[in-house]
């Protein structure tokens, strides 16, 4: 498909960020029945953000974007913290969340996502938000102890190289005073 190729690569925050939102619609009109992802579930996110005046991507880079954030997240969670990158950091809650949660894209009670109609009531909001500051609470956590082994890891380096300036200077001194007394 000619129009495949035509459209760009690259996202912008904006995009993202309705991409997500719809991802939420669709899995609060599911609730926690959500098994598969389906393609029909990108195709009607694609058809969706077009709507809302993001006509620049397709089912298949939806499909990617959302796959490449949840694996550098995941990797992440494993201790590969460049992946982290991957992600915008204004975006890293909500995929966080979504990963803990647990939570799958399916094809069920897409519809709604059409009418707009949030599918939550108000009680049902408030224990998400408990469950969402349990899942940052976590996220924080684990960037803490990651910045912990990090500084700790440069300590060392740091400690190290000035072992080994020391000793380089200790040589380099030697050599000097040898070559003073030669002449």
């Amino acid at each position: 498909m000619k129009s495949e190729k035509l459209k760009r690569n690259f996202w912008i925050t904006a995009e993202i960020e309705c991409m997500l939102d719809l991802i939420k619609e669709v899995n609060n009109c599911q609730g926690a029945l959500s098994t598969s992802t389906t393609q029909y579930t990108f195709i009607q996110i694609a058809n969706q953000m077009k709507k809302r005046g993001f006509p620049n991507k397709s089912p298949t880079q939806i499909r990617r974007k959302w796959f490449q954030m949840k694996s550098a997240y995941l990797c992440y969670k494993k201790g590969n913290v460049d992946r982290l990158f991957l992600i915008p950091e204004k975006f890293r809650n909500v995929i966080a969340q979504f990963v803990e949660s647990g939570e799958k894209i399916g094809r069920s009670n897409l519809s709604t996502i059409s009418t707009g109609t949030p599918p939550i009531m108000q009680q049902s909001q408030e224990v998400l938000s408990e469950e969402d500051t349990s899942v940052m609470d976590k996220f924080l956590i684990q960037i803490r102890k990651n910045n912990k082994m990090i500084n700790s890891e440069y300590l060392k380096m740091e400690e190290s190289l000035l072992q080994y300036e020391q000793k380089c200077q200790f040589i380099r001194d030697r050599n000097l005073i040898k070559l003073i007394d030669i002449y």
